[in-house]
């Protein structure tokens, strides 16, 4: 036990907290996302971090007040449904599917989702629209 320290301690919050380890990954994903010193740090304090903080680490992506957080979803969630489904499911495959193997590894699941989504309806029409100077209208396959 350290000096001056009491046997026991309360405590809410997260897991270290709790008295055990983050569980469903959080081990193994926070790292991989921030670095293993930040993520050392917020696993092993359980201190909360700041919406700037989270942000400035990478870990979110924006920060908006809370009134504007479903407009804000919305607007994105619409910039996204705007683009072919086909092409979106592609990105997202190759991104996730691409993560944690090596570069050439992730340039081959790139390529194979990037022949996929070439092939389609979609990319005929989105090409098309790009030389015809018009927003496209895709239909999903």
């Amino acid at each position: 036990m350290r000096p001056n320290a009491t046997p026991c301690r309360s405590g809410t919050g997260s897991g270290i907290r709790l008295g055990f380890p983050p569980p469903f990954g959080g081990t193994q994903r926070l790292p991989r996302h921030i670095g293993r010193k930040r993520a050392n740090e917020m696993i092993l304090t359980g201190e909360a971090i700041s919406a700037e903080e989270a942000l400035l680490i990478g870990l979110i992506n924006h920060v908006v007040p809370a009134n504007d957080l479903l407009p804000a979803c919305l607007r994105m969630a619409d910039l996204i449904a705007a683009n072919s489904a086909v092409a979106v499911t592609a990105s997202l495959r190759a991104v996730t599917r691409g993560l944690n193997v090596s570069i050439d590894e992730g340039l081959a699941i790139e390529a194979a989702q990037f022949m996929i989504a070439a092939a389609s309806p979609d990319a005929k029409e989105g090409t098309a629209a790009f030389v015809e100077k018009r927003q496209p209208v895709f239909c999903d396959r």
